[in-house]
């Protein structure tokens, strides 16, 4: 062989071994990406089966379950979570990978100062290679490491917090992690959204709850659509006020074990409300063996005093087979005696911010209550303002046959005494 063709053959050599070793140096780069992407991907999955597995009932404990499982594939230091806290218009640090007392008691980052505040206000990743060159002295005492990388959270364009990710070594962030750690983020953001919304919901079924005991579905989902909110204060309106009381209840408990007296007074008043709430009244409150019903707050109608007198007459025909049903049990027959007046009365919730009643108050209140103290069994009883109301409306009212007039009352606080008129059904 010829010293040129041996020249020719140490070349080719030469230039098979230089691509093979950069085949051999893309192949382990490209398999490196691919482990990677591998590895990120199971990190995305496991953050979105924490959805699953932890729920979204505790914010907190399902953030610090998320970051665990970031730190867990990676090789950080430390990560902790800030969340925007709306109220005070500060972050809160309300997560961390580890026990390290950053979660311990509150923390609060004003959102103008630090790297975080500029993420916020940015809506950019920051990388910092050197914190001891580059952060503030609050910061170096948070972040335990060399570099430090800060993501925001965004949901619907805003910034609502800060994912904080901390190296132990300078330089410790490239491109391709950001990247990363920003879909991170994304998936935090999700499920702080969930998390809101799961809130949000508890807090409405709440609301309703509490209102359903008081009001009809229709006036519920009125006030809810109103953005009706439960607030100490009231109103001046206009109101037909209902009292409805068990006639000689006291005296048959007392040949009655309490656990029955119980049982009958559940079942009269399961019998009594669901009439209120029919007819859009408003129950004010259960008085041991009575109650106290509003027809016109917080939702007016134009024939509110025509809707009460319907929910009474009503209730007595009502309570009549509700007494031949439970005949069989050995139940002493109930009777009630209803008074029934209309006028201007304070209407709202009454109370502290923890505990409201909505109730009415007002001097058309006590006269509702003083016909109800006189009324014979079975009687229903109205002041001469429901009767000049329904006046021409008696066909509205099922089962009226007219009113009878009595004796004029006297009540307490008043100078003159009151007409009243006995419904006749």
């Amino acid at each position: 062989m010829s010293i040129l063709k041996m020249q020719d053959k140490t070349e080719e050599e030469t230039r098979l071994a230089a691509e093979k070793e950069v085949f051999k140096r893309q192949y382990l780069k490209m398999r490196v990406n691919y482990e990677n992407k591998i590895k990120e991907l199971s990190v995305i999955k496991e953050l979105v089966d924490t959805l699953r597995l932890t729920g979204i009932y505790d914010r907190n404990a399902l953030f610090m379950e998320q970051l665990k499982i970031v730190k867990k594939y990676s090789t950080l230091e430390q990560i902790f979570l800030m969340l925007l806290n709306d109220e005070l218009r500060m972050l809160e640090i309300v997560a961390s990978s580890d026990d390290d007392g950053l979660t311990s008691r509150p923390t609060f980052i004003r959102i103008d100062e630090g790297t975080a505040g500029q993420v916020i206000s940015k809506k950019i990743p920051i990388i910092l290679n050197d914190v001891e060159e580059s952060c503030c002295l609050e910061e170096k005492e948070r972040v335990r490491g060399q570099s430090l990388l800060c993501v925001p959270v965004i949901h619907n364009n805003t910034a609502v917090g800060v994912l904080n990710l901390v190296h132990r070594m300078k330089d410790g962030f490239d491109q391709n992690q950001v990247s990363f750690f920003s879909l991170v983020a994304d998936q935090i953001a999700t499920a702080l959204a969930l998390s809101r919304l799961y809130t949000q919901m508890i807090k409405e079924e709440n609301k309703r709850f509490l209102l359903s005991r008081f009001f009809s579905k229709n006036v519920t989902e009125e006030i809810l659509g109103s953005k009706g909110l439960l607030r100490p204060g009231g109103e001046r309106k206009r109101a037909t006020i209902v009292f409805a009381d068990l006639r000689g209840f006291t005296s048959i408990s007392e040949g009655l074990d309490q656990e029955k007296v119980v049982e009958i007074l559940n079942a009269f008043f399961s019998h009594m409300t669901p009439i209120i709430f029919k007819n859009d009244g408003t129950l004010d409150k259960l008085l041991g063996d009575g109650m106290m019903a509003i027809f016109g707050a917080p939702i007016s109608h134009d024939d509110d005093p025509v809707r009460a007198l319907r929910t009474v007459i009503e209730m007595i025909r009502a309570l009549k087979v509700f007494n031949v049903e439970n005949r069989p049990k050995g139940w002493p027959e109930l009777k009630i005696g209803i008074g029934v007046n209309t006028g201007d009365v304070v209407a709202g919730y009454i109370g502290s911010v923890d505990h409201l009643n909505y109730t009415v108050i007002g001097d058309a209140v006590n006269v509702a209550q003083r016909l109800q103290s006189i009324a014979e069994p079975n009687e229903i009883l109205i002041s001469r303002d429901v009767k000049d109301v329904i006046h021409g409306r008696y066909s509205e009212v099922e089962g009226l046959k007219g009113l009878t007039p009595l004796p004029a009352q006297k009540v307490k606080g008043k100078k003159v005494a009151i007409e009243v008129f006995r419904v006749e059904f």
